[in-house]
């Protein structure tokens, strides 16, 4: 019997942090851009510097939205709008910066806030 490699919890730690929390070309408003990905199972929401949209991947019932504040305070929810049919909603493109911004789930909370960009 071999003892498990002292290095595969980091590994499986650093896997579970890129779910949570990536970055990727997804399009927001006008064209591609550099956005922000959060996960809450397998809803998300992402968020460039002005532009947000939300995906809702399970078929609960339960919609799903991206939550935001913009830098003058002024804050929006982004919701997916078209069920869990494997496809992200409209994205919604602000005046302003977004300051933070977060997933959640209509009667089952929100993930932490990611705060763009980050303080």
């Amino acid at each position: 019997m071999t003892s498990p490699s002292p290095r595969r919890p980091a590994r499986l730690l650093s896997a579970a942090l890129l779910t949570a929390t990536t970055t990727a070309l997804v399009v927001l408003g006008a064209g591609q851009a550099q956005a922000t990905v959060l996960s809450r199972g397998a809803n998300q929401a992402a968020a460039d510097e002005r532009c947000a949209a939300a995906y809702d991947g399970e078929a609960d019932g339960n919609g799903v939205y991206a939550d935001v504040v913009l830098a003058d305070d002024r804050h929006f929810s982004v919701w997916d709008g078209n069920g869990s049919d494997g496809n992200w909603g409209p994205a919604s493109c602000f005046d302003a910066q977004i300051a933070r911004f977060r997933v959640c789930e209509d009667h089952s909370g929100c993930a932490d806030w990611f705060w763009w960009p980050k303080p």
